[in-house]
């Protein structure tokens, strides 16, 4: 009956460590930029809304910017920042968002470093697009969630 006991207590112990880690939830919140990020052609014009919002959600309030390829640094609120992706995404009739060679570093608590790849497929309004980049984040954990307090992208790509 004891061994039954601290079986049960390493098990519970082992799933709080890996399922409910911090660096689970930080990629969960890199997923909904996969997710939320994406367009399909036939996106309705409230889906579009609502996906950011989600992706506004993510971020700190303000949060500082740097966008490498257009020389701009910033620090927003976040509804500039949803007003951004608004404008950006409509860019696109359709797009894929995907993250690569994701690292990401806890180096004390309620902080992390993300770096990784960033890769954008699909139709602009007159082209093809197909653009790599390189994310560089900085996250903390605020009222309990991972939110971005700095992201830069860097462009690694010449065209």
């Amino acid at each position: 009956m004891a061994g039954l006991v601290v079986a049960l207590v390493v098990a519970g112990i082992l799933a709080a460590r890996f399922w409910f880690s911090d660096e689970r939830a930080i990629r969960n919140q890199l997923a909904v930029i996969e997710a939320a990020g994406s367009k399909d052609a036939a996106e309705p014009p409230v889906e579009a809304l609502v996906k950011a919002t989600r992706l506004a959600n993510l971020f700190g309030d303000p949060c500082r910017l740097t966008v490498e390829a257009v020389r701009h640094t910033g620090s927003y609120p976040r509804k500039q920042i949803q007003e951004r992706i608004v404008l950006v995404r409509s860019f696109y009739t359709q797009v894929q968002v995907a993250l690569h060679d994701l690292a990401i570093d806890l180096p004390e608590n309620n902080s992390a470093v993300i770096r990784g790849t960033i890769r954008l497929r699909g139709q602009g309004t007159n082209e093809a697009i197909a653009d790599v980049q390189e994310l560089r984040a900085e996250m903390a954990k605020i009222d309990g969630q991972w939110l971005f307090t700095a992201v830069e992208i860097v462009q690694v790509l010449e065209r």
